[in-house]
Protein backbone atom coordinates (compact mmCIF):
# COMPACT_ATOMS: atom_id res chain seq x y z
CA UNK A 1 0.00 0.00 0.00
CA UNK A 2 2.94 2.17 1.09
CA UNK A 3 4.60 1.11 -2.11
CA UNK A 4 1.74 2.22 -4.41
CA UNK A 5 1.16 5.73 -2.40
CA UNK A 6 4.52 6.75 -3.33
CA UNK A 7 4.40 6.07 -6.74
CA UNK A 8 1.11 8.02 -7.16
CA UNK A 9 2.35 10.54 -5.33
CA UNK A 10 5.51 10.77 -7.76
CA UNK A 11 3.36 10.37 -10.70
CA UNK A 12 1.31 13.48 -9.54
CA UNK A 13 4.76 15.58 -8.85
CA UNK A 14 5.78 15.04 -12.51
CA UNK A 15 3.25 16.15 -14.28
CA UNK A 16 2.45 19.53 -12.22
CA UNK A 17 6.10 20.11 -13.00
CA UNK A 18 5.64 19.52 -16.65
CA UNK A 19 2.25 21.68 -16.63
CA UNK A 20 3.93 24.51 -14.94
CA UNK A 21 7.40 24.81 -16.86
CA UNK A 22 4.91 24.71 -20.26
CA UNK A 23 2.82 27.32 -18.63
CA UNK A 24 5.74 28.93 -18.30
CA UNK A 25 6.96 28.67 -21.95
CA UNK A 26 3.77 29.11 -23.55
CA UNK A 27 2.98 32.73 -22.10
CA UNK A 28 6.22 33.89 -23.25
CA UNK A 29 5.30 32.84 -26.68
CA UNK A 30 1.73 34.15 -25.95
CA UNK A 31 3.45 37.40 -24.95
CA UNK A 32 6.00 37.66 -27.77
CA UNK A 33 2.75 36.94 -30.36
CA UNK A 34 0.60 39.10 -28.85
CA UNK A 35 2.11 42.12 -26.95
CA UNK A 36 2.95 45.46 -27.84
CA UNK A 37 6.35 44.78 -29.00
CA UNK A 38 4.47 42.18 -31.91
CA UNK A 39 7.73 41.22 -34.57
CA UNK A 40 10.06 43.41 -33.06
CA UNK A 41 13.86 42.38 -32.07
CA UNK A 42 14.53 42.73 -28.03
CA UNK A 43 17.17 44.76 -27.13
CA UNK A 44 20.61 43.40 -27.27
CA UNK A 45 19.79 42.06 -30.90
CA UNK A 46 23.27 42.80 -33.30
CA UNK A 47 24.23 42.15 -36.75
CA UNK A 48 27.88 43.24 -37.61
CA UNK A 49 28.12 46.34 -35.31
CA UNK A 50 24.37 47.37 -36.35
CA UNK A 51 22.09 47.35 -33.39
CA UNK A 52 18.52 46.04 -34.39
CA UNK A 53 16.91 47.09 -31.21
CA UNK A 54 12.99 47.47 -31.73
CA UNK A 55 12.96 46.93 -35.14
CA UNK A 56 10.68 45.03 -37.27
CA UNK A 57 12.47 42.33 -39.75
CA UNK A 58 12.14 44.33 -42.93
CA UNK A 59 13.45 47.55 -41.06
CA UNK A 60 16.09 45.70 -39.85
CA UNK A 61 16.94 44.29 -43.21
CA UNK A 62 16.57 48.36 -44.49
CA UNK A 63 18.94 49.75 -41.82
CA UNK A 64 21.66 47.05 -42.28
CA UNK A 65 21.47 47.47 -45.97
CA UNK A 66 22.32 51.36 -45.33
CA UNK A 67 24.88 51.05 -42.88
CA UNK A 68 26.55 48.85 -45.82
CA UNK A 69 26.31 51.26 -48.68
CA UNK A 70 27.51 53.90 -45.96
CA UNK A 71 30.52 52.38 -45.26
CA UNK A 72 31.05 51.70 -48.82
CA UNK A 73 30.61 55.11 -49.66
CA UNK A 74 33.21 56.46 -47.12
CA UNK A 75 35.31 53.33 -46.30
CA UNK A 76 39.30 53.38 -47.07
CA UNK A 77 40.97 49.99 -46.80
CA UNK A 78 45.38 50.05 -47.39
CA UNK A 79 48.26 47.58 -47.28
CA UNK A 80 51.54 48.31 -47.21
CA UNK A 81 54.79 46.86 -47.75
CA UNK A 82 57.64 48.65 -45.83
CA UNK A 83 57.57 51.74 -48.01
CA UNK A 84 55.11 51.42 -50.15
CA UNK A 85 51.13 51.68 -49.79
CA UNK A 86 48.22 51.23 -51.85
CA UNK A 87 44.39 51.05 -51.22
CA UNK A 88 42.33 48.42 -51.90
CA UNK A 89 38.91 48.47 -54.20
CA UNK A 90 35.84 48.38 -51.96
CA UNK A 91 33.99 46.42 -54.03
CA UNK A 92 36.71 43.38 -53.53
CA UNK A 93 34.26 43.19 -50.72
CA UNK A 94 30.61 41.08 -51.03
CA UNK A 95 28.00 41.17 -47.70
CA UNK A 96 25.81 38.90 -47.81
CA UNK A 97 22.70 40.36 -46.64
CA UNK A 98 20.05 37.78 -47.30
CA UNK A 99 21.86 35.58 -45.17
CA UNK A 100 23.05 37.54 -42.42
CA UNK A 101 19.50 38.09 -41.66
CA UNK A 102 18.43 34.70 -41.89
CA UNK A 103 21.23 33.84 -38.68
CA UNK A 104 19.21 36.77 -36.31
CA UNK A 105 19.04 35.13 -33.08
CA UNK A 106 16.93 37.48 -31.15
CA UNK A 107 18.37 39.11 -28.22
CA UNK A 108 21.83 38.01 -29.08
CA UNK A 109 24.77 39.28 -31.59
CA UNK A 110 25.17 37.62 -35.00
CA UNK A 111 27.61 38.15 -37.74
CA UNK A 112 27.94 40.24 -40.73
CA UNK A 113 28.60 37.48 -43.23
CA UNK A 114 31.51 39.31 -45.57
CA UNK A 115 33.54 37.52 -48.49
CA UNK A 116 36.41 38.82 -50.15
CA UNK A 117 37.43 38.67 -53.34
CA UNK A 118 41.41 37.06 -52.66
CA UNK A 119 41.83 37.56 -56.86
CA UNK A 120 40.94 40.76 -57.11
CA UNK A 121 43.05 41.56 -54.13
CA UNK A 122 46.18 40.12 -55.21
CA UNK A 123 46.44 42.29 -58.55
CA UNK A 124 46.74 45.29 -55.61
CA UNK A 125 49.12 42.81 -53.51
CA UNK A 126 51.15 42.28 -56.25
CA UNK A 127 52.37 45.84 -57.04
CA UNK A 128 53.45 45.82 -53.59
CA UNK A 129 55.49 42.79 -52.60
CA UNK A 130 58.68 41.27 -54.45
CA UNK A 131 57.58 38.07 -56.17
CA UNK A 132 59.07 35.67 -53.58
CA UNK A 133 57.29 37.48 -50.81
CA UNK A 134 54.04 37.32 -52.31
CA UNK A 135 54.32 33.48 -53.09
CA UNK A 136 54.93 33.11 -49.58
CA UNK A 137 52.13 35.41 -48.43
CA UNK A 138 49.68 33.36 -45.85
CA UNK A 139 46.18 34.37 -47.67
CA UNK A 140 43.95 32.86 -45.66
CA UNK A 141 45.12 34.97 -42.86
CA UNK A 142 44.93 38.41 -44.71
CA UNK A 143 41.39 37.37 -45.94
CA UNK A 144 40.30 36.50 -42.68
CA UNK A 145 41.74 39.82 -41.09
CA UNK A 146 40.03 41.89 -43.98
CA UNK A 147 36.76 39.85 -44.08
CA UNK A 148 36.75 40.64 -40.07
CA UNK A 149 37.54 44.58 -40.74
CA UNK A 150 34.53 44.51 -43.31
CA UNK A 151 32.39 42.62 -41.13
CA UNK A 152 32.49 45.44 -38.02
CA UNK A 153 32.28 47.73 -40.72
CA UNK A 154 35.17 49.87 -39.46
CA UNK A 155 38.34 51.67 -41.21
CA UNK A 156 41.82 50.47 -39.51
CA UNK A 157 44.11 53.68 -38.02
CA UNK A 158 46.72 51.97 -39.94
CA UNK A 159 47.50 49.61 -43.40
CA UNK A 160 47.35 45.97 -43.63
CA UNK A 161 51.35 45.19 -43.08
CA UNK A 162 51.55 42.17 -45.50
CA UNK A 163 54.71 41.55 -43.83
CA UNK A 164 53.00 40.19 -40.92
CA UNK A 165 51.69 37.64 -43.57
CA UNK A 166 55.30 36.37 -44.02
CA UNK A 167 56.89 33.64 -42.20
CA UNK A 168 59.68 34.80 -39.98
CA UNK A 169 62.27 32.38 -42.16
CA UNK A 170 61.83 29.87 -44.61
CA UNK A 171 62.04 29.96 -48.54
CA UNK A 172 61.75 33.39 -50.13
CA UNK A 173 64.52 35.31 -47.91
CA UNK A 174 67.80 36.02 -49.51
CA UNK A 175 71.01 38.03 -49.31
CA UNK A 176 69.89 41.73 -49.74
CA UNK A 177 72.64 43.15 -49.68
CA UNK A 178 76.58 42.60 -49.15
CA UNK A 179 79.77 44.58 -49.42
CA UNK A 180 83.38 43.33 -48.99
CA UNK A 181 87.08 44.95 -48.06
CA UNK A 182 90.09 43.57 -49.24
CA UNK A 183 92.15 43.12 -46.03
CA UNK A 184 94.75 40.76 -44.44
CA UNK A 185 95.11 40.39 -40.14
CA UNK A 186 95.28 37.44 -38.27
CA UNK A 187 93.14 38.55 -35.33
CA UNK A 188 90.44 38.96 -37.57
CA UNK A 189 90.79 35.36 -38.81
CA UNK A 190 90.73 34.50 -35.29
CA UNK A 191 87.57 36.19 -34.82
CA UNK A 192 85.86 34.83 -38.18
CA UNK A 193 87.26 31.31 -37.86
CA UNK A 194 83.83 30.94 -38.75
CA UNK A 195 80.83 32.30 -39.92
CA UNK A 196 79.43 35.04 -37.42
CA UNK A 197 75.27 35.87 -37.43
CA UNK A 198 74.03 38.94 -36.14
CA UNK A 199 70.50 39.33 -35.54
CA UNK A 200 68.68 42.56 -36.34
CA UNK A 201 65.17 42.86 -34.69
CA UNK A 202 62.45 44.85 -36.56
CA UNK A 203 62.37 48.06 -35.40
CA UNK A 204 65.16 48.24 -32.97
CA UNK A 205 69.08 49.64 -32.80
CA UNK A 206 71.80 47.96 -33.57
CA UNK A 207 75.32 49.34 -32.17
CA UNK A 208 78.21 47.48 -34.17
CA UNK A 209 80.27 48.37 -30.89
CA UNK A 210 78.80 46.20 -28.89
CA UNK A 211 80.01 43.28 -31.29
CA UNK A 212 83.69 44.07 -31.21
CA UNK A 213 83.43 44.63 -27.74
CA UNK A 214 82.31 40.80 -27.06
CA UNK A 215 85.78 39.90 -29.18
CA UNK A 216 87.86 42.07 -25.77
CA UNK A 217 91.16 43.21 -27.42
CA UNK A 218 91.65 40.53 -29.56
CA UNK A 219 90.90 42.89 -32.68
CA UNK A 220 93.13 45.49 -34.08
CA UNK A 221 92.27 48.49 -34.78
CA UNK A 222 92.56 47.48 -38.58
CA UNK A 223 90.27 45.13 -38.26
CA UNK A 224 87.99 46.63 -36.50
CA UNK A 225 88.27 49.33 -39.33
CA UNK A 226 87.75 46.85 -42.08
CA UNK A 227 84.62 45.38 -40.07
CA UNK A 228 83.05 48.77 -39.72
CA UNK A 229 83.61 49.65 -42.88
CA UNK A 230 82.23 46.65 -44.53
CA UNK A 231 79.25 46.72 -42.37
CA UNK A 232 78.40 50.24 -43.40
CA UNK A 233 78.49 49.87 -47.11
CA UNK A 234 76.68 46.79 -47.09
CA UNK A 235 73.57 48.71 -44.87
CA UNK A 236 73.81 51.48 -46.78
CA UNK A 237 72.51 49.50 -49.82
CA UNK A 238 68.93 48.61 -47.47
CA UNK A 239 66.37 50.83 -46.37
CA UNK A 240 68.23 50.83 -42.85
CA UNK A 241 68.67 54.19 -40.75
CA UNK A 242 72.18 54.72 -40.07
CA UNK A 243 71.66 56.34 -36.57
CA UNK A 244 75.47 57.22 -35.69
CA UNK A 245 78.77 57.10 -38.01
CA UNK A 246 82.29 58.81 -37.79
CA UNK A 247 85.27 58.56 -40.17
CA UNK A 248 88.33 59.25 -39.28
CA UNK A 249 90.73 62.10 -40.49
CA UNK A 250 92.84 59.60 -42.44
CA UNK A 251 91.49 57.03 -45.02
CA UNK A 252 92.42 53.74 -43.96
CA UNK A 253 94.59 51.61 -46.71
CA UNK A 254 92.18 49.23 -49.13
CA UNK A 255 88.87 51.23 -47.85
CA UNK A 256 87.05 53.47 -50.68
CA UNK A 257 86.85 56.66 -50.31
CA UNK A 258 83.17 57.65 -48.65
CA UNK A 259 82.50 53.93 -46.97
CA UNK A 260 84.56 54.56 -44.37
CA UNK A 261 82.99 54.14 -40.77
CA UNK A 262 84.96 54.19 -37.45
CA UNK A 263 84.55 52.42 -34.05
CA UNK A 264 86.36 52.60 -31.09
CA UNK A 265 85.81 53.16 -27.50
CA UNK A 266 83.92 56.75 -28.23
CA UNK A 267 83.12 56.30 -31.56
CA UNK A 268 80.26 53.88 -33.00
CA UNK A 269 77.94 52.65 -35.90
CA UNK A 270 74.46 52.23 -35.40
CA UNK A 271 71.74 51.65 -37.26
CA UNK A 272 68.08 50.93 -36.97
CA UNK A 273 66.07 48.34 -38.35
CA UNK A 274 62.15 50.17 -39.63
CA UNK A 275 60.99 46.84 -41.04
CA UNK A 276 58.14 45.02 -39.47
CA UNK A 277 60.50 41.76 -40.01
CA UNK A 278 63.68 40.58 -38.68
CA UNK A 279 66.61 40.65 -40.69
CA UNK A 280 70.17 38.96 -40.48
CA UNK A 281 73.96 40.61 -40.58
CA UNK A 282 76.25 37.34 -41.80
CA UNK A 283 80.11 38.46 -41.36
CA UNK A 284 82.79 35.61 -43.15
CA UNK A 285 86.38 35.91 -43.98
CA UNK A 286 88.71 33.80 -46.06
CA UNK A 287 91.53 35.64 -45.02
CA UNK A 288 91.79 37.98 -47.64
CA UNK A 289 88.68 39.64 -47.90
CA UNK A 290 85.98 40.37 -45.44
CA UNK A 291 82.24 40.10 -46.31
CA UNK A 292 79.30 41.60 -44.80
CA UNK A 293 75.81 40.61 -46.02
CA UNK A 294 72.07 41.41 -45.07
CA UNK A 295 70.07 38.26 -44.93
CA UNK A 296 65.94 38.35 -45.40
CA UNK A 297 62.89 39.21 -47.16
CA UNK A 298 63.76 41.41 -50.62
CA UNK A 299 62.94 44.91 -50.20
CA UNK A 300 59.97 46.86 -51.47
CA UNK A 301 62.52 49.15 -53.30
CA UNK A 302 66.53 48.82 -54.38
CA UNK A 303 68.91 51.33 -53.04
CA UNK A 304 71.82 52.41 -55.42
CA UNK A 305 74.73 53.60 -53.23
CA UNK A 306 77.74 55.50 -55.75
CA UNK A 307 80.41 57.76 -54.58
CA UNK A 308 81.46 60.80 -56.38
CA UNK A 309 85.34 60.81 -57.66
CA UNK A 310 87.49 61.72 -54.61
CA UNK A 311 88.70 65.62 -55.47
CA UNK A 312 91.81 65.95 -54.33
CA UNK A 313 93.13 68.94 -52.39
CA UNK A 314 96.60 69.65 -52.61
CA UNK A 315 98.31 71.02 -49.30
CA UNK A 316 99.47 74.22 -48.52
CA UNK A 317 103.16 74.90 -48.11
CA UNK A 318 104.34 76.72 -45.29
CA UNK A 319 107.72 78.43 -44.99
CA UNK A 320 109.73 78.84 -41.61
CA UNK A 321 112.78 80.67 -41.27
CA UNK A 322 116.10 79.13 -39.04
CA UNK A 323 119.14 81.46 -38.30
CA UNK A 324 121.37 78.66 -37.94
CA UNK A 325 120.68 77.44 -41.89
CA UNK A 326 122.96 78.71 -44.70
CA UNK A 327 120.89 81.46 -46.81
CA UNK A 328 120.81 79.52 -49.34
CA UNK A 329 120.10 76.31 -47.54
CA UNK A 330 116.50 74.62 -47.64
CA UNK A 331 114.93 71.72 -45.69
CA UNK A 332 112.18 70.08 -45.77
CA UNK A 333 110.54 69.52 -42.38
CA UNK A 334 107.19 67.95 -42.93
CA UNK A 335 105.91 66.34 -46.66
CA UNK A 336 102.64 67.26 -47.39
CA UNK A 337 99.55 64.39 -48.52
CA UNK A 338 96.92 65.97 -50.46
CA UNK A 339 93.40 65.58 -48.70
CA UNK A 340 89.97 64.33 -50.47
CA UNK A 341 86.70 65.17 -50.53
CA UNK A 342 83.88 62.74 -51.61
CA UNK A 343 80.15 62.60 -51.82
CA UNK A 344 78.24 59.73 -51.44
CA UNK A 345 74.26 59.55 -52.75
CA UNK A 346 71.74 56.83 -53.22
CA UNK A 347 68.81 56.26 -55.89
CA UNK A 348 65.77 54.47 -54.53
CA UNK A 349 64.10 52.96 -57.04
CA UNK A 350 61.23 50.81 -57.86
CA UNK A 351 62.09 49.20 -61.04
CA UNK A 352 63.23 51.48 -63.71
CA UNK A 353 61.49 54.41 -61.98
CA UNK A 354 63.41 56.79 -59.41
CA UNK A 355 61.39 57.34 -56.43
CA UNK A 356 63.95 59.68 -54.66
CA UNK A 357 67.29 60.85 -54.67
CA UNK A 358 69.52 61.25 -51.50
CA UNK A 359 72.54 62.31 -50.20
CA UNK A 360 74.12 60.27 -47.92
CA UNK A 361 77.62 62.17 -46.91
CA UNK A 362 80.16 64.42 -47.71
CA UNK A 363 83.35 63.01 -46.08
CA UNK A 364 86.63 65.46 -46.01
CA UNK A 365 89.82 63.68 -44.93
CA UNK A 366 91.90 67.21 -44.50
CA UNK A 367 95.66 67.11 -46.20
CA UNK A 368 98.95 67.66 -44.75
CA UNK A 369 100.20 70.61 -44.95
CA UNK A 370 104.11 70.42 -46.22
CA UNK A 371 106.70 72.67 -44.29
CA UNK A 372 110.06 73.77 -45.35
CA UNK A 373 112.72 75.40 -43.21
CA UNK A 374 114.72 77.97 -45.12
CA UNK A 375 118.03 80.15 -44.01
CA UNK A 376 117.48 83.72 -43.35
CA UNK A 377 119.12 85.59 -46.02
CA UNK A 378 121.98 88.19 -44.99
CA UNK A 379 121.45 92.15 -45.95
CA UNK A 380 124.00 93.50 -48.23
CA UNK A 381 124.55 96.01 -45.11
CA UNK A 382 125.65 93.90 -42.64
CA UNK A 383 128.80 92.33 -45.12
CA UNK A 384 132.88 92.01 -44.30
CA UNK A 385 133.20 94.27 -47.54
CA UNK A 386 130.58 96.61 -46.32
CA UNK A 387 132.04 97.51 -42.87
CA UNK A 388 135.74 97.66 -44.59
CA UNK A 389 134.59 100.54 -46.84
CA UNK A 390 132.84 101.65 -43.80
CA UNK A 391 136.29 101.17 -41.49
CA UNK A 392 138.40 102.65 -43.98
CA UNK A 393 136.27 106.36 -44.30
CA UNK A 394 136.15 106.36 -40.20
CA UNK A 395 138.87 107.25 -37.44
CA UNK A 396 141.35 104.27 -36.28
CA UNK A 397 139.31 104.68 -32.72
CA UNK A 398 135.94 103.63 -34.55
CA UNK A 399 137.95 100.92 -36.50
CA UNK A 400 138.66 99.51 -33.01
CA UNK A 401 135.03 99.34 -32.05
CA UNK A 402 134.10 98.57 -35.63
CA UNK A 403 134.16 94.49 -35.38
CA UNK A 404 131.48 94.35 -32.00
CA UNK A 405 129.33 97.11 -33.53
CA UNK A 406 129.21 95.15 -36.54
CA UNK A 407 128.73 92.00 -34.86
CA UNK A 408 126.00 93.70 -32.65
CA UNK A 409 124.08 95.04 -35.76
CA UNK A 410 124.14 91.50 -37.42
CA UNK A 411 122.47 90.20 -34.35
CA UNK A 412 119.93 92.85 -34.33
CA UNK A 413 119.56 92.72 -38.07
CA UNK A 414 119.53 88.77 -38.04
CA UNK A 415 116.53 88.89 -35.29
CA UNK A 416 114.67 91.42 -36.67
CA UNK A 417 114.85 89.26 -39.90
CA UNK A 418 113.22 86.48 -38.20
CA UNK A 419 110.79 88.34 -36.18
CA UNK A 420 109.41 89.77 -39.81
CA UNK A 421 109.51 86.35 -41.34
CA UNK A 422 108.11 84.39 -38.78
CA UNK A 423 104.98 86.57 -38.44
CA UNK A 424 104.88 86.44 -42.48
CA UNK A 425 104.91 82.55 -42.04
CA UNK A 426 102.45 82.38 -39.18
CA UNK A 427 100.36 84.75 -41.37
CA UNK A 428 100.52 82.53 -44.19
CA UNK A 429 99.21 79.60 -42.05
CA UNK A 430 96.01 78.47 -41.21
CA UNK A 431 95.28 78.84 -37.02
CA UNK A 432 96.18 75.41 -36.97
CA UNK A 433 99.48 75.86 -37.95
CA UNK A 434 100.00 78.73 -35.85
CA UNK A 435 101.13 76.49 -32.54
CA UNK A 436 103.28 74.27 -35.02
CA UNK A 437 105.10 77.31 -36.03
CA UNK A 438 105.33 78.79 -32.83
CA UNK A 439 107.04 75.62 -31.38
CA UNK A 440 109.23 75.30 -34.66
CA UNK A 441 110.12 78.95 -33.86
CA UNK A 442 110.72 78.04 -29.87
CA UNK A 443 112.88 75.11 -31.18
CA UNK A 444 115.12 77.23 -33.32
Amino acid sequence: MRAASAGKLFVVMVVCTVYFLSFVRLGVLAYESFGPDQGRYRSGTYVGPVSLSGMTRGEAGQAVADQVNDWRATASLAVRYQEKKAELPIDIFTFRLSESMKHIVNGRSSPLLVLVDMSACMETVERLLPRTAADALDLKALEADLEAAASQLSVPDQPFDLARYLPSSGRGQTVVSEAAVSVRDESLARFLASERRLALPANQLVSLRTVTQKAGDGLSDRAISALASAVYRAVLSTNFLVMERYAGSKLPEGIPPGFEAKVDDKRDLQWLNPNSTDYTLILRYDGRQLKALVYGWPFAYQYIVRASKAEPIEPRKIIQYNPRLAPDETVTKQTGRPGLLVKVERDVRDGSRLIRKETVSEDFYPPTYTIVVKGLEVPESSLPNSSQESGAQSPSSDTANGGQTGESNGQSEAQNSEGQNSSASTNMAPPTETKENGESGGSQ
